[in-house]
């Protein structure tokens, strides 16, 4: 009885990881170039089990040992997170510093010092000329900090070709991984980090003027979380279940008659 208790409970705990990836998803629904996560869980090792401080077993040499109960299965357990890598909607807005990537790749952003890789194509020239995302973080080009030098016409073409007043400035750079499924990990502000650097190639196709929306599906989103909810529901009744049986076998079964 306590071992579906202990199931019940992993249970729940996968539902509620589960959930809040479900939850940031839908959350990140109108974020540029997002990409969604989806949590993978598995069983969990099941386990031998003995009776503990119970000598009810009396082996070939006649001397006592605990009682073995069998394995135990403990429920479930999340392994990772898989990332949706799958292309997102391209809408077109007008504006020649939106920049959207078609098919693989990722845009290189430097700050302080480290590089990170974005897929959000929300670009901005600052007072001193230079090209950043919409968080000040500068924009890299094959020479490293693309400068406009506060040309009024800006434009980037499918290369990558990063145009002011006409004149051809840089190339954007950018960062192709063979596995980006394994070498990339999200550190929050829609930015990616690797640990070993871009190893994989590309076809660079860009398309200025348009953004990448987010890969999040919000009928299925909204599905799954209603999926959860029951699930969770679910194994709460089994602990209430299980709870209510201990407590018959603790207050009426170990009576003795009078």
């Amino acid at each position: 009885m306590v071992r579906g208790i202990y199931t019940a409970a992993a249970g729940m705990m996968t539902i509620q990881e589960q959930t809040d990836t479900t939850a940031n998803n839908l959350a990140n629904v109108d974020t540029t170039g997002f990409k969604a996560d989806l949590l993978l869980f598995t069983s969990a090792p099941a386990i031998h089990t003995w009776r503990v401080d119970d000598p009810s077993v009396v082996d070939e040499q006649g001397e006592t040992e605990p009682e073995y109960l069998g394995l135990t299965n403990c429920g479930t357990m999340d392994t990772e997170i898989w990332r949706d890598f799958e292309q997102g909607q391209l809408v077109f807005t007008g504006i020649p510093l939106d920049v959207a990537i078609v098919g693989d790749g990722f845009f290189r952003v430097m700050e302080d010092g480290t590089e990170y890789y974005s897929r959000d194509g929300q670009f901005r020239q600052t007072a001193d000329g230079y090209l950043t995302d919409n968080q000040g973080r500068r924009i890299q080009g094959l020479g490293g900090d693309i400068n406009l030098g506060g040309a009024t016409e800006v434009y980037v073409n499918r290369s990558g070709g990063v145009y002011a007043d006409g004149a051809l400035v840089d190339t954007l750079d950018l960062a192709f991984l063979s596995d980006p499924q394994q070498q990339l990990s999200k550190v929050g502000d829609n930015l990616w980090t690797s640990a070993t650097p871009p190893d994989g190639a590309g076809v660079t196709d860009v398309r200025g003027g348009y953004l990448e929306r987010s890969n999040v599906d919000v009928v299925r989103c909204i599905t799954e979380l209603i999926t959860e909810l029951r699930h969770y529901e679910a194994a709460q009744r089994v602990i209430i279940t299980e709870d209510t049986t201990l407590e018959l076998a603790a207050n009426q079964l170990g009576r003795m008659p009078q």
